[in-house]
């Protein structure tokens, strides 16, 4: 029953059609209903995960996004890699700057909000205009992405990834081999070994004493 649950747990945390490698300058795009729109550059090396196949576009999810990339821009690969997304990668501002504004597009014409040197911005990745980065500031009450122009902020990539699978289990952890016939008991009496004994030499010393003193009163 434990290794049924594991399985059927393990099987919905996978993506439907598996995952893909991005490979050189791929880009990751928005679909509103009615187009498409190019969103930043996924960092190569690292995967998506997708989640339905197209004739031209396929839908992914990245880190905590889900969007589409162009049928065939990822290698598909046909294992679980270890290290799926990375987990750096940030934008800080200048120690000259104060703040910076986040934009709602990589033209930088429509500001969303103003960015603070004591906030952290999470790299997703280069838009498509130079110079100009789509990210992720987190706040105590809110989650805001948009861009920020390259102009007064410094950029940490994320490193190559190793792409490696996940490693099989070790056999000497795997769950419990569960039977439907559980060991059987002692229907008879239900007592452990050394309990039995010793009842029984409870049991026969009276006898071993009454056997003594009618012998010896048999012999006075």
């Amino acid at each position: 029953m434990k290794t049924a649950i594991a399985l059927l747990l393990l099987a919905f945390s996978l993506p439907s059609q598996g995952w893909a490698c991005i490979s050189g300058s791929t880009t990751f795009y928005y679909y509103d209903g009615i187009s498409f729109t190019a969103a930043f550059i996924l960092p190569s090396t690292y995967f998506v995960a997708v989640e339905e196949e197209g004739r031209e576009y396929d839908r992914v999810t990245y880190l905590d996004l889900s969007g589409y990339v162009k049928h065939g821009a990822c290698e598909q690969v046909d294992y679980e890699p270890l290290n799926k997304y990375p987990t750096e990668g940030k934008v800080e501002l200048k120690k000259s700057v104060s703040s910076v504004f986040l934009y709602s597009s990589p033209s930088c014409e429509s500001v969303l909000s103003s960015v603070t040197a004591a906030e952290s911005m999470f790299l997703y990745g280069d838009s498509e205009t130079e110079n100009v980065y789509y990210v992720r500031v987190t706040r105590a009450d809110s989650v805001l992405r948009g861009y920020v122009s390259g102009e007064g902020v410094t950029v940490t990539y994320p490193p190559p990834n190793d792409t490696q699978a996940v490693a099989p289990g070790d056999p000497d952890e795997e769950l419990p081999d569960i039977t439907d016939n559980p060991p059987a008991k002692d229907t008879e009496s239900g007592l452990a070994f050394p309990l039995e004994i010793l009842l029984i030499v409870c049991l026969a010393l009276p006898a071993f004493l009454l056997v003594f003193l009618l012998s010896r009163k048999k012999n006075k």
